[in-house]
């Protein structure tokens, strides 16, 4: 499960736009490809949807929160969370 042109590829789920953007820049600037999703049905929809080699999920979310996102991956994929 890799990004594109090879970089692994981490899915943060965040609904702070100034934390989001700081972890997707530090992620970028290191060599990794971020995907970004600002509430729990889009960060759910691409977490079941997408591959990814690691998912950043908060746990307070606007919808679904990061707990329900979680067991909901853990159903259909194995995927790291943090």
């Amino acid at each position: 499960m890799k990004g594109s042109a090879n970089l692994p590829k981490i899915l943060i789920v965040e609904d702070d736009s100034n934390i989001l953007r700081l972890e997707m820049d530090y992620l970028e600037a290191n060599g990794f490809e971020a995907v970004t999703a600002c509430d729990g049905e889009a960060g759910m929809e691409k977490a079941i949807n997408d591959d990814f080699d690691l998912i950043i999920l908060y746990v307070m979310l606007p919808g679904i929160n990061g707990f329900e996102i979680c067991k909901k991956i853990r159903n259909e994929k194995n995927i790291p969370i943090i």
